[in-house]
């Protein structure tokens, strides 16, 4: 077989060429043993492509978007910082290739909570102004690809303040 080096030498008068180096027995048997060895690689790396994983780092990916995308808006606003807007143009048409593809990236934050969505809760926070169950942050998005989960968001739930009395109350009323 010719290499790239070897064919160019058949440009030069013959006096002037450079024989190509001999190949040792071993580096030969090295080779050989490298070839057949070459199949069970490759699949490995056909492993490393399988669907799990592909969904894995389609959602992967959906999460740092949407990350990127929320420090992109000004606070308590749908609107990107002045500093964002060229970039932000960017992400938006990523995030619309994504939507197009059949990818919804659902962020909860502000959303009613009810304990049969489906959505991971990492912790609940009681706050004095809540009068019920709200999402109070998305640390992660849900993630649907042609309308089957690929990622279950995880949120933080706001839960109204329990105070004093209304525990004597609930104390008082169960005996």
């Amino acid at each position: 077989m010719y290499g790239v080096a070897d064919l160019r030498q058949l440009l030069y008068p013959r006096e002037f060429r450079i024989a190509p180096p001999p190949w040792s027995a071993d580096l030969s048997a090295l080779l050989g043993q490298l070839a057949q060895q070459a199949p069970a690689v490759r699949g490995t790396e056909a492993d490393a492509a399988s669907p799990a994983v592909s969904v894995e780092f389609l959602a992967d990916v959906c999460t740092g978007l949407w990350r990127l995308r929320q420090r992109m808006f000004q606070p308590g606003t749908d609107r990107p910082l002045d500093e964002m807007k060229r970039a932000y143009r960017h992400l938006e048409s990523t995030w619309d290739a994504l939507t197009q593809a059949g990818v919804e990236i659902i962020d909860h934050t502000g959303v009613p909570f009810d304990a049969g969505l489906a959505l991971k809760v990492i912790a609940y926070q009681p706050l004095p102004d809540v009068s019920r169950e709200r999402v109070l942050e998305t640390l992660k998005p849900t993630v649907y690809f042609r309308q089957e989960r690929l990622q279950m968001g995880e949120v933080i739930v706001a839960t109204p303040e329990v105070t004093a009395v209304e525990s004597d109350q609930d104390r008082s009323a169960r005996t």
